[in-house]
């Protein structure tokens, strides 16, 4: 059987970055710049089809360098103009599309590249992103109607599976395999003219990525005359090696007319201009909707309207108060273009404020698009900006505003709680026309305001945001258990489970390698202990386990390993991790790794990692799936490695904090991971069943 390998490149959209060497806390050897160009390629159609750009907006880049994670861009944070480096190797890794085991015309495209920053050179980095799926179609030959009917053919991996039927038979199924898996099979699902149901199933083996398997489905008469099966299967033998075009439909496009959309329009009172925006359609534009919610204020006779609609004294009467659209629709190129214009004298005309417009287009091929126009009339000399979402924290936020016209007079800002009379004032930093303020000390959780102000007179617009909530961990201080089967959990009855142990698999040999304390504590009446042991039965059948507590659950148990889910839901941002703590290492006296021999001292280990993980993070001691710290969802982590006993003061417990590390400033989490373990190297079944650690009253700082 041979296959169709065909190949084309997708020439769309090129991404471009201009990425400037930088010192970063490091001694760097100059400065230097990279351009980083990313485009998809495709390697798999028969015949030319159409890419949607939508892909595009799924389309994901990180940048690393020694450290691990250091750039993370995506729709709605693209990469910058000047993106900042220090000089040295980078690795650029780029992915767009759905990650699904098995979809209907979703393609999944991944890139990569390594880059070198020098100091007083431009390098150019590029990351060409290939298909990463296999492909396949299903044809049904005519002839099956002959001998069969309600037939579906099923087309699947070990974890992800698509029916074509007559409905979906000019789809394209893309398939998504892991390492491990390397077949493509089928089944022909139908019945017989006779009723009876007929099925016939085959594999095919060793398929390929980026590689289109075509299934022919059809009735061989002969076949079924002899004895064989009378559905035959065939893959179209033909190759072709040829290169085709790709057609890029976009929804249609809204952009500011000599001006950009992103950025606010500012006019003083009585001084404003005539003002357009362009919607650009790749066919016939069906709706150009304008709305503003301040409009009937203003005279005009309704919030809204379609300027392309069929009511047309409505449109009339937006006209004669200075909104108008101009439309133009080119039928021997399919191209639409509809200016809409908010005329000189409306403009003029606005009272000092704000003024939201936003603006939806629609074509007739159903695709459709939004943006807002923002327009800030008044005689102030700086204006308040919306704030960004990721530099607002428990206990602080940046303020930002824009200096609209030069001044001598002071910049400062203006911020206190919502809902309450007293201001705090701030100064404020210029940068370009660009204002900040860092502001501290604010209450987690809390809904502040702020304006931006030069001298006395502040902006007429007020912006608003509420800082992240202080999370606190659940029953940190581990005064809360009970027994269920043997298993001693931490929770009381009633409680929502937050944190788990090993406890569910060392109980099966009535052991708790995890259980309350009362001999060392800060608080309280218990210490949560964790106590490294062999479990078994004697010292010959079992395996040896380390005293363990985390954040997640405890799924099930694989022979005698463990299968755990790490990570509770969370979306605060703290700093610091901080309790306290008595460690007793013991003599390693089981090892299964080269990390830690037999007769080492053990090593205790607490981490914490906050990331943007779509859903927990499952760990397999069987298969060594453990955590990964350099998992690029991480966006802060800190560990501690105790390599030996504790001297603690405090009821015998030692007080301590972990920093944590922020990977990126521009992201926020899902997820939090804490795990802490007597024998760091439980997971490879080394350590020492001497050691134990007693840990009380964890807390979560934020600054």
């Amino acid at each position: 059987m041979r296959l169709h390998h065909i190949k084309y490149w997708v020439c769309a959209l090129l991404l471009t970055t201009l990425v400037t060497a930088c010192k970063e806390d490091e001694v760097t050897l100059g400065e230097g710049s990279v351009q980083l160009r990313v485009s998809v390629s495709d390697h798999v159609a028969v015949v030319s089809r159409a890419v949607d750009s939508d892909i595009y907006a799924s389309m994901q880049t990180r940048i690393y360098s020694s450290k691990g994670l250091i750039r993370y861009y995506d729709a709605e944070t693209p990469i910058p103009t000047t993106l900042n480096l220090a000089s040295g190797a980078y690795h650029a890794f780029v992915l767009a599309g759905d990650s699904v085991p098995a979809a209907f015309n979703k393609p999944y495209y991944t890139g990569s590249t390594d880059f070198t920053v020098r100091g007083g050179e431009t390098t150019s980095a590029n990351v060409t992103c290939t298909v990463a799926n296999t492909l396949a179609t299903v044809a049904f030959d005519p002839s099956l109607d002959e001998v069969v009917s309600n037939y579906k053919v099923k087309i699947f991996t070990t974890s992800g599976e698509l029916y074509f039927t007559q409905a979906t038979v000019d789809s394209v199924g893309y398939y998504l395999f892991d390492n491990k898996e390397h077949n493509l099979a089928w089944t022909f699902e139908g019945e017989k003219l006779d009723g009876r149901s007929y099925t016939q199933s085959g594999v095919v083996e060793n398929v390929s990525r980026a590689t289109r398997y075509d299934f022919t489905f059809n009735f061989d008469p002969e076949s079924a005359v002899t004895g064989g099966t009378f559905i035959d299967v065939k893959v179209n033998e033909s190759t072709v090696d040829s290169t085709h075009n790709v057609v890029i439909t976009q929804r249609p496009q809204i952009v500011g007319d000599k001006f950009n959309l992103s950025e606010p329009l500012y006019y003083e009172t009585n001084n404003g201009s005539e003002t357009s925006l362009w919607i650009n359609a790749a066919t016939r534009l069906k709706r150009a909707w304008i709305s503003c919610d301040k409009l009937t204020a203003l005279g005009f006779p309704a919030d809204s309207v379609d300027l392309l609609g069929n009511d047309r004294d409505l449109i009339a009467g937006f006209q004669a108060r200075g909104i108008s659209c101009q439309h133009t629709y080119q039928e021997e190129k399919d191209l639409s273009n509809a200016k809409i214009t908010l005329a000189d004298g409306f403009v003029k005309s606005l009272p000092s404020d704000e003024y939201t417009f936003t603006i939806q287009a629609v074509d007739m091929s159903g695709k459709d698009n939004t943006a807002t126009l923002s327009i800030v009339v008044s005689d102030a000399i700086v204006v308040t900006e919306e704030p960004e979402r990721a530099s607002i924290w428990a206990r602080r936020a940046t303020l930002l505003g824009t200096l609209v016209k030069a001044t001598s007079e002071p910049l400062s800002f203006q911020y206190r709680q919502t809902g309450t009379d007293s201001w705090t004032s701030v100064p404020a930093t210029l940068s370009g026309s660009s204002l900040s303020a860092e502001v501290t000390g604010l209450t987690p959780g809390v809904t502040y305001e702020y304006q931006a102000v030069a001298g006395s007179q502040a902006s007429v617009k007020t912006a608003t945001f509420t800082t992240e909530s202080a999370t606190a961990l659940p029953n940190s201080s581990f005064e809360n258990w009970q027994t269920l089967s043997k298993v001693m959990v931490l929770y009381g009855p009633g409680e929502e489970m937050f944190w788990d142990s090993g406890n569910h698999g060392s109980a099966t040999m009535d052991k708790n390698v995890t259980s309350p304390d009362e001999t060392y504590k800060h608080s309280g009446r218990y210490s949560v202990k964790l106590k490294s042991q062999f479990v078994g039965l004697g010292n010959w059948i079992g395996k040896f386990a380390a005293g363990n507590l985390f954040a997640g659950q405890y799924l099930r148990t694989d022979g005698t390993d463990g299968v755990l889910s790490f990570g509770r839901p969370f979306t605060s941002r703290p700093t610091k991790l901080k309790g306290y703590i008595k460690y007793n290492p013991g003599t390693v006296d089981y090892s299964s790794t080269s990390e830690l021999a037999k007769g080492a001292t053990d090593i205790g280990s607490i981490y914490i990692a906050i990331g943007d993980w779509s859903e927990p993070i499952e760990i397999r001691t069987k298969d060594k799936k453990l955590f990964d710290k350099n998992d690029e969802k991480i966006i802060a982590y800190g560990e501690w490695d105790l390599t030996g006993e504790t001297q603690g003061t405090d009821g015998g417990l030692l007080e301590f904090e972990i920093p944590l590390d922020y990977r990126s400033l521009d992201r926020i989490p899902s997820y939090l991971v804490l795990v802490a373990s007597a024998s760091k190297y439980g997971d490879y079944f080394t350590g020492s069943s001497g050691s134990t650690m007693w840990i009380d009253d964890l807390e979560l700082i934020y600054e």
